[in-house]
């Protein structure tokens, strides 16, 4: 139905399977075999045509999965990532290599899930310049927030989150502001050529609200949230991640549970923007697919 197979998959924790007919997609149908020593060895025995690069986020360094693209892309092998860390920290140059080993080089689920924000961009929005961006991107500070705003803690409203799975591995990097930062970092780097990295983003989380705070704000008619902003002035890309304070009627407020919003400052269409109510886990993974098909059908 779909123009590739799964040829081996390479985890931490099961080990490695591989099989050149095709892995069946049935978790439990797979036989798992140890651990190979490195990536390179995985990729060299596995001769993929595409690398689907899975790691978590490290926000300081954007490794080891920067250094897992590099070695797909050394083997002319098209890539194609959920990790936000390699387009924050390195997006310029690893787009500069793909291009010199004349392969794709795919991102779509590193900021807003399965949410077709950089082929939309790419694809719908020809000869804009995006100027600046407003977005609430973390899905677990929302959690945790409206958590609190019923009366609950900051610590029951990250378990929350991580029961749903969609806290990062190390949840502080959803409350003190990192993970918003690498979207922010991301977006800027794809977006607006900023070549920047996380730690370049002005950076606050939301461990400093208070479950006092929010019942105040909540009895008049405010709420907070994590909020990404980007903009071009005179001296540069300014970027910021904030908590902060707005009506429930913003628009930004609309942001609950795990839905996200994020909206474009361009030249030629003004401001748009894109909406994702309450994805989960199956859509982040569709982004990775949909990102597969559309390499795959290229081929």
């Amino acid at each position: 139905m779909f123009p590739f197979r799964i040829v081996a998959i390479h985890t931490l924790r099961h080990g490695t399977a591989f099989d050149e007919g095709g892995l069946p997609p049935e978790p439990a149908a797979l036989a798992w075999g140890p651990r190979v020593e490195s990536v390179e060895a995985f990729l060299d025995r596995a001769r993929p045509e595409i690398a689907v690069e899975l790691t978590t986020l490290n926000p300081a360094t954007g490794e080891p999965a920067i250094s897992h693209i590099r070695a797909a892309f050394a083997r002319r092998l098209h890539v194609v990532t959920a990790n936000k860390g390699p387009i924050a920290h390195a997006y310029a140059a690893l787009a500069e290599e793909a291009k010199r080993a004349g392969v794709e080089f795919r991102f779509e689920s590193t900021v807003m899930d399965g949410a077709p924000v950089f082929n939309m961009i790419r694809n719908n929005l020809p000869g804009c310049r995006i100027r600046g961006f407003t977005g609430v991107l973390n899905s677990t500070t929302n959690i945790a927030i409206e958590t609190m705003r019923a009366g609950r803690t900051l610590q029951e409203g990250i378990e929350e989150a991580q029961r749903m799975g969609i806290a990062e591995a190390d949840a502080s990097y959803d409350i003190e502001g990192w993970d918003a930062a690498a979207k922010t970092a991301a977006l800027a780097n794809v977006l607006m050529d900023a070549r920047v990295t996380p730690l370049d983003v002005d950076r606050r989380g939301i461990g400093r609200l208070t479950l006092e705070k929010l019942l105040t704000l909540r009895k008049q008619a405010k709420t907070v949230r994590l909020v990404s902003r980007a903009r071009s002035t005179a001296r540069g890309i300014k970027l910021r991640v904030r908590a902060e304070v707005m009506a429930e009627s913003d628009v930004l407020a609309s942001a609950r549970g795990t839905s996200s919003l994020l909206l474009l400052d361009t030249d030629l269409m003004g401001i748009v923007g894109m909406v994702e109510i309450n994805p989960g886990v199956e859509q982040t993974a569709y982004g990775v697919f949909s990102d597969v098909v559309d390499i795959a059908k290229a081929l």
